[in-house]
C-alpha cells in the first residue's frame, strides 16, 4: 500500500508540476525568443559595421596604393 501511495503522491506532483509548466511555458518561450532576436539584431549590427569599415579601410589603401603607383615614375 505504501508503494501506491507513493505512485499516487508522484502523480499528482507530476499533474500539478504539467498544468503549472502549461502556463508559464508560453511566456517563457516568447521572452526566450525575444532575447534571442535582440543579440541576433546586435549581432548583425555588428557585422554590418565591421564590412562597412573592412571596406572604407580597402578604398584607402587601394587609394593609396594606386596614388604611390602614379607618383612613383
Amino acid at each position: 500500500m505504501k508503494f501506491a501511495a507513493g505512485l499516487t503522491v508522484t502523480g499528482i506532483i507530476s499533474f500539478l508540476l504539467i498544468e503549472a509548466l502549461k502556463i508559464l511555458l508560453p511566456s517563457l518561450t516568447a521572452w526566450l525568443v525575444g532575447v534571442l532576436l535582440v543579440v541576433l539584431k546586435i549581432a548583425l549590427v555588428v557585422l554590418g559595421l565591421v564590412v562597412a569599415l573592412g571596406a572604407v579601410g580597402v578604398g584607402a589603401y587601394v587609394y593609396k596604393r594606386t596614388r604611390r603607383a602614379r607618383e612613383a615614375p
